[in-house]
């Protein structure tokens, strides 16, 4: 299941944070995608009340602000929740205005429930906030409620708070959706965080199973260059042609966002991380050793086993050197040079050769002085 947690506290190490990542955290282990918005970084506006979302704009808000971030992910979203601290008596304002622009789209399509997160000072101030709730989320859209959780500093155990919006999280039944080889590499190719759990890191898990198979068989005697080919085309989806070569062993743990151009070579002992997406032009030239690897764990400790993907673009007659390491989102133009050894954390420009760690340019390629005499 898609959730949205709109978290409406300024204060990023406050009790309605806490609150939004014990549940938030506790949902992804039983296989769901949740995504937290923290509206208040993100310049919301008030909605005008110009009705243009109702007719030219046809369920498009005039406004450009950060509810542009917020509207696609509404309408994926099954599962909304609130979460905001009370202040006199209501939402956050920066929460309210999220709210108020829900207007654009009237009742996204996908919502099927909802949740809510307070939290106060004071006991007795929730009234104004659960109305709305009720009223706008519950009444009027229609939704199933999940609950309602509060905490007030005066008289709550915060303790007790956050492990029942974990149990919240974990009673939430299990997202066992499966998903095709299409929708995956659509999604990996979106560039859109991987949780943990969600049905695309279970079909990752999956991909994983037959790589390793794969690789396995290619890796464990000798195969001529024909049946290489053939094994390379069943590993990546797609057709190899004739011109391709590859010395064993090679690695990955995905394949099928594999993409080569032709005549390429990949010598021995090369890690290809490609859930992100490789994408590997005409002619290039890949060393010993080589690792390229298209996903980054999240550096937070509650998304660390979170993925983020990047394709890595390689171009034309580019030349990679042996044991050097090209990360998440990284291209390298035509006829570039990786000295052996690079750690390449940017893009490089064509017909430029580059070394070190991280790399830089050391020089452009001359088309006489680097003549082969």
């Amino acid at each position: 299941m898609q959730i949205l947690i709109l978290n409406g506290s300024p204060r990023p190490k406050g009790h309605t944070a806490a609150m939004a990542a014990a549940f938030a955290e506790s949902a992804r282990e039983t296989g769901h995608d949740v995504h937290v918005a923290d509206v208040c970084r993100m310049h919301i506006s008030g909605c005008l009340g110009c009705d243009y979302c109702r007719g030219e704009g046809q369920g498009r808000c005039v406004q450009r602000d950060g509810m542009d971030e917020i509207y696609p992910l509404l309408e994926r979203a099954e599962m909304l929740v609130l979460a905001s601290p009370i202040y006199y008596h209501g939402f956050s304002g920066q929460l309210q205005c999220a709210i108020n622009r829900i207007y654009a789209l009237d009742k996204p399509k996908s919502l099927k429930c909802s949740a809510l997160i307070l939290s106060s000072g004071s006991a007795d101030v929730y009234g104004g906030a659960i109305y709305e709730y009720r009223s706008s989320f519950l009444d009027y859209m229609g939704l199933e409620d999940k609950g309602i959780v509060t905490y007030d500093e005066e008289h709550g155990d915060f303790e007790a708070v956050l492990e029942k919006l974990r149990r919240m999280g974990r009673s939430l039944e299990r997202d066992r959706r499966t998903i095709s080889l299409e929708e995956f590499l659509a999604a990996l190719d979106s560039g859109e965080p991987v949780r943990a759990g969600s049905p695309v890191s279970m079909k990752m898990h999956e991909l994983s199973q037959e790589a390793l198979r794969l690789t396995a068989e290619l890796n464990g005697s000798y195969h001529s260059p024909r049946e290489i080919r053939e094994i390379f085309a069943e590993l990546t989806g797609r057709p190899v042609e004739k011109g391709f070569g590859l010395f064993p062993p090679f690695y990955t743990d995905c394949g099928k966002n594999i993409k080569l151009g032709s005549n390429v070579f990949i010598n021995s002992g090369c890690h290809f991380q490609d859930q992100g997406g490789i994408e590997i032009g005409d002619g290039a030239l890949i060393g010993h050793g080589v690792v390229l690897a298209t996903l980054d764990h999240g550096l937070l400790p509650e998304e660390r086993h979170d993925l983020k993907p990047g394709r890595i673009t390689i171009g034309k007659n580019v030349w990679i050197g042996s044991n050097s390491t090209v990360l998440r989102g990284v291209t390298i133009g035509d006829n570039a040079v990786v000295a052996a050894g690079a750690v390449v954390t940017k893009d490089v420009p064509a017909n430029t050769i580059v070394g070190g760690a991280p790399a830089r340019v050391l020089r452009e390629i001359d088309p006489e002085k680097d003549r082969l005499k």
